[in-house]
């Protein structure tokens, strides 16, 4: 499918296009689409990833690698926008602003590769019980038990309070968020509420959790 068959599309268009990447038999519309955003957008991206490693001290090349990095992010999670989540209600700009987001926190990680305090071993984690794990019986039924009682407690809240809270539990690091990767991942995995939504459950989750551990 030639990308330019879908030049005339909306930008609203083409980004759920875009979300048909997991779909074989869509997959050309997928990449019809993106190649458009690409086309859209990467001049005002490069322009902007071109000031910000100017900033510190890199060249017009790590801008280009940087400009490349973001739309490689939301191509492999493109559920992560949503206009309505955005501070501006301009479908192009919004969508824009969402680019620069990304921008900022790839060229953190390329710049200090090294210095994050996660492994790319991360995972989403919606039980206590890992399947893939084989346990003795006795932490098997502590396991079960610990579960049965965090179940009881998020029965107030929704089924996604507990994988979010679970989620930060295991991995978020003092000090640092959660790599971009797994919050993506995590986005996807709660039915693709917004980063600000999650913000929110995240919260609600740990101040109930508190309450109740301190009776």
């Amino acid at each position: 499918m030639d990308w330019k068959e879908l030049e005339a599309e909306t930008l609203i268009d083409l980004l759920d296009f875009v979300k048909l990447n997991g779909d074989q038999e869509e997959k050309a519309w997928s990449q019809a689409a993106y190649t458009n955003l690409v086309m859209r957008f990467r001049r005002d991206l490069l322009e902007k990833c071109t000031i910000m490693c100017g900033k510190i001290g890199l060249t017009e090349t790590d801008a280009e690698e940087l400009t490349n990095r973001v739309f490689e992010r939301y191509y492999k999670y493109p559920n992560g926008f949503d206009v309505k989540t955005s501070r501006s209600k301009n479908p192009e700009t919004a969508f824009r602003l969402y680019l620069f987001g990304i921008a900022r926190k790839e060229l953190c990680d390329y710049v200090h590769p090294d210095e994050s305090p996660y492994d790319g071993t991360e995972k989403v984690i919606t039980s206590l019980i890992d399947p893939d794990k084989a346990y003795e019986p006795e932490m098997l039924k502590t396991l079960q038990e610990t579960e049965a009682l965090i179940d009881k407690t998020f029965a107030q809240l929704t089924p996604n309070h507990k994988i979010i809270y679970l989620t930060y539990l295991y991995h978020e690091k003092e000090g640092r968020y959660l790599p971009a990767r797994l919050r993506d991942e995590l986005q996807v995995a709660v039915g693709g509420i917004s980063k600000n939504s999650i913000r929110v459950y995240k919260k609600q989750a740990f101040d109930l959790m508190k309450k109740i551990t301190n009776g």
